[in-house]
């Protein structure tokens, strides 16, 4: 199985983040800006990456690129990663992430994660208790490799072609 994480980033934390996750999984890394159709259609299992700004709008890079990935994602596995700051945005943390999802309403979503350790006062990006996805503070949280980690080992048995 291939599996692309598409990011974009502007102050470098979501690469960073994204690079630390495809090292561990194997995955190719795409800068979404430079992503077609094609990039989106040769993986079999999809990672997006984004994150969140002013009041949890996703970062604009992925405005052009979703009916991409609309299409890219029929019938595949996906993966939602949203990076935020708890400090600078408690009533919006990791809620612009959440612009994926009308894009996402064929494909399989996978990948919840806890709230455990971070402080906010709401997020778009919670749902039953859980985040959609991997939720990482990579500036506020020193931990955030540590949640990387843990989201890997949890999610094994989902992509477990890749491990």
């Amino acid at each position: 199985m291939s599996v692309g994480i598409f990011y974009t980033t502007t102050k470098g934390h979501t690469k960073s983040a994204c690079e630390y996750l495809a090292g561990k999984i194997g995955a190719q890394l795409v800068d979404v800006k430079s992503a077609g159709a094609e990039d989106f259609a040769k993986f079999d299992v999809i990672i997006v990456a984004a994150p969140s700004y002013g009041d949890g709008e996703i970062q604009s890079d992925w405005a052009e690129k979703l009916p991409l990935l609309k299409a890219g994602s029929k019938g595949k596995k996906v993966a939602i990663v949203a990076i935020g700051n708890q400090a600078n945005h408690p009533q919006t943390l990791f809620s612009g992430a959440v612009d994926f999802l009308p894009y996402l309403k064929d494909a399989q979503i996978f990948g919840a994660s806890d709230v455990d350790g971070y402080k906010f006062n709401h997020s778009a990006f919670l749902v039953n208790g859980k985040f959609i996805g991997l939720a990482l503070d990579v500036k506020g949280d020193e931990n955030y490799a540590k949640r990387i980690d843990k989201w890997v080992e949890e999610n094994k048995p989902t992509i477990l072609n890749l491990f």
